[in-house]
């Protein structure tokens, strides 16, 4: 069985990570110091960037070994093309 691949590499992947927590470092420190707009934001900015850090590290890590499971059950090619089913 192969390994599956991913798109998004672990430099992509931290950086990611890395940028939601600066976003809500950015939104907690404009709110402390009395900037409307960042109150204003962190109703739908704090919960989207606390998303995005629980599909990058939770999700991913609960749910990752799915894809094995998911290529392990794919029809095996035959040599020749044809496949494993019988139709």
């Amino acid at each position: 069985m192969q390994k599956p691949g991913y798109g998004l590499t672990r430099q992509a992947f931290w950086t990611s990570f890395v940028l939601a927590w600066i976003v809500i470092g950015a939104i907690v420190a404009g709110g402390l110091r009395g900037s409307r707009e960042a109150v204003d934001l962190a109703g739908i900015t704090v919960p989207s960037m606390i998303a995005l850090i629980a599909a990058l590290l939770g999700i991913h890590r609960a749910f990752g070994s799915m894809d094995y499971r998911s290529a392990a059950n794919l029809p095996r090619e035959q040599p020749g093309g044809a496949s494993g089913e019988i139709q």
